[in-house]
C-alpha cells in the first residue's frame, strides 16, 4: 500500500477515523458528520494511505478495526481531544451557556441528587436546560456517549471502559431488601430470602446480577415472580404484596418511602457509581465545569 506523508492528516480526518472506530460504521459516521458516505470513504482511504494500514476490514455486514487501528486509537483520541479543547479550555462561562446538559442516569435512586444538579444550573447557568435520560441497558453507555446523545453519564461501575471514555468514582450505595411491612415480616435468614418471591428490574443485557452471583457462591438461587421495566414501577407494584426487592438503599428517598427495608441476610457488595464522559470532552471547559457540578452534587 502506497504511503503518504503522515503530516497530511488533519484534525478532521482524525475525528472521522475515531468516529468510524467508535461506531463501527462508515454510514453512521457520515450521518454524524452530515456528510455523504462517499466523502467518509474517501477520507478513510486517505488515512489508510497515510498510515500504511487497512485500518478496518469487513466482517459479516460490518467492519472491525485492524490490530494497527486498535494500537493507535488511544493516541488518536488524545490528539483529537487536545485539538477540540484548544478553543474551549479557558473561556467557558456557564452563565452564557444555553445548550442543554444531557445527563444519563441508571436509576431513580439518583433523582434527589439530580435535583441538586438542576438547582445548581438554575443558579449558575440559568439559560441551561437539564435533559435527563435513562441509561438502560448498561451496554447503551458507549453508544450514547460516542453518538453525543449525552454529555455525561452516571453508571454502575464497570471493570473496564473502552479507550474512548474517561471516568471517575462518584459514590457507593448499599443494597437492601425492600418489602411492604403491612403484608410481610422482614427477611432475617438466607433461607427465607431464597424461598421468598422476588421482584426485579430488567436493565437489559445478559450479565448476571450481583445478587444472583452472590447467591450462586453459597449454592442458592431465588424465585423471580415479577419483572418490571423500571425501578419506579417495581416500587409501586410490590406495595400490597409479599414480594421483596433487593435494590439500592437511596431509593427509600426516591419513591420507595411507603416501603420498609432490611439488611440482606448474606454479604452483598456495595453498588458503586461512576461518572463517565467521552475523551473528546476531556479538556473542554464546558465539560469540565459540568463534571464539577455533578461531582459536587452527587460525589461522596
Amino acid at each position: 500500500m502506497e504511503k503518504f506523508d503522515i503530516l497530511s492528516i488533519d484534525g478532521q480526518k482524525l475525528r472521522i477515523l475515531a468516529t468510524i472506530y467508535e461506531t463501527g460504521s462508515v454510514s453512521r459516521t457520515a450521518e454524524l458528520f452530515d456528510l455523504n458516505q462517499s466523502t467518509i470513504s474517501h477520507t478513510l482511504e486517505r488515512l489508510r494511505q497515510a498510515i500504511g494500514d487497512p485500518l478496518f476490514i469487513k466482517e459479516g455486514r460490518g467492519i472491525v478495526p485492524t490490530d494497527k487501528a486498535v494500537t493507535i486509537m488511544p493516541r488518536v483520541l488524545e490528539i483529537v481531544g487536545a485539538l477540540e479543547g484548544l478553543a474551549l479550555a479557558d473561556n467557558y462561562n456557564p452563565a452564557e451557556d444555553s445548550m442543554p446538559l444531557k445527563l444519563a442516569i441508571p436509576t431513580p435512586a439518583l433523582l434527589p441528587e439530580t435535583k441538586s444538579i438542576f438547582l445548581r444550573l438554575v443558579e449558575e447557568a440559568p439559560q441551561m436546560r437539564l435533559d435527563l435520560k435513562r441509561l438502560a441497558p448498561r451496554e447503551a453507555l458507549v453508544k450514547m456517549l460516542n453518538d453525543q446523545e449525552v454529555d455525561l453519564a452516571i453508571t454502575i461501575a464497570h471493570e473496564r471502559y473502552p479507550t474512548s471514555l474517561r471516568h471517575m468514582s462518584l459514590h457507593d450505595d448499599d443494597l437492601v431488601v425492600f418489602y411492604d411491612p403491612n403484608c410481610r415480616e422482614p427477611i432475617t435468614t438466607v433461607e427465607e430470602y431464597a424461598n421468598a418471591q422476588h421482584a426485579v428490574v430488567t436493565f437489559g443485557g445478559n450479565s448476571a446480577s450481583v445478587v444472583e452471583t452472590a447467591l450462586h457462591k453459597i449454592g442458592l438461587g431465588r424465585q423471580v415472580s415479577f419483572v418490571a421495566p423500571t425501578a419506579s414501577m417495581l416500587g409501586s407494584f410490590i406495595k400490597g404484596t409479599e414480594l421483596i426487592a433487593t435494590m439500592p438503599s437511596r431509593l427509600f428517598n426516591a419513591g420507595y418511602g411507603a416501603l420498609a427495608y432490611s439488611e440482606p441476610p448474606f454479604p452483598l457488595p456495595k453498588l458503586s457509581y461512576d461518572l463517565v464522559w467521552h475523551r473528546r470532552g476531556e479538556d473542554s471547559g464546558r465539560n469540565r465545569w459540568l463534571r464539577g457540578v455533578v461531582l459536587d452534587s452527587i460525589g461522596d
